[in-house]
């Protein structure tokens, strides 16, 4: 409700889905984007992670707890970005193990911009992929007792905060997320950013300009 009202964006929503319903809506998002579409993904369910691998894997609907094939790879998430011509994508996920979807880290210096501030269109020019992550290779905590993990209790909040012009950053999302989290959540948890590697992410930000009321 928030993309949709505040920030104009266009949603596909799927609750309980099954592998081939998260995978089949992931390829058709990026194959029907152009180069001057955005594209935000959000990940809210199961992770795991196996050591010995050092893969992560999504845990849709119908996962089976004995076949890995039920599972989704996150490689197989990175390859979608990879393939999609959508100049800015960014991925958001909630979910135990979810920052091993990419190894790279990467700060950003991308911050307090003002409606109007000349780095915005350099930012909208260059291409972006970018991963926000409720933690790293450690479980994360699913409830803060609102109905929502911390992870998207701050999310929700951050948003909604934003003022009618203004214009927030990938990495305006997520520090008062790492903030907030890291100094609640009962389980050592820390959310991160990172740079999705060897997808064609080239120094751009995904952008939320909250509409003018």
């Amino acid at each position: 409700k928030i993309l949709k009202n505040k920030y104009g964006f266009e949603t596909v929503f799927l609750m309980n889905a099954t592998r081939v319903q998260i995978l089949d809506a992931m390829q058709e998002m990026t194959t029907k984007l152009d180069r001057e579409d955005n594209l935000l993904i959000y990940y809210s369910g199961h992770g795991m992670y196996i050591q010995e691998q050092e893969i992560g894997y999504w845990l849709p609907k119908d996962a089976d707890k004995e076949k890995r094939s039920k599972w989704i790879n996150t490689q197989s998430i990175a390859d979608e970005i990879k393939y999609a011509k959508a100049k800015h994508i960014l991925l958001i996920v909630d979910s135990c193990f979810s920052g091993t979807l990419t190894k790279s880290t990467t700060a950003n210096k991308n911050l307090n911009l003002e409606k109007g501030d000349k780095k915005i269109e350099i930012l909208q020019l260059k291409k972006a992929r970018i991963l926000i992550s409720s933690g790293g290779t450690e479980v994360v905590d699913d409830a803060d007792g609102s109905g929502h993990s911390y992870f998207a209790r701050k999310l929700i909040d951050t948003l909604k905060e934003n003022k009618p012009g203004q214009v927030l950053t990938s990495h305006n999302i997520y520090e008062p997320i790492l903030n907030y989290v890291s100094n609640n959540s009962p389980v050592r948890q820390i959310p991160q950013w990172k740079i999705i590697i060897d997808t064609g992410h080239d120094d751009g930000d995904f952008l939320f300009f909250a509409k003018l009321e």
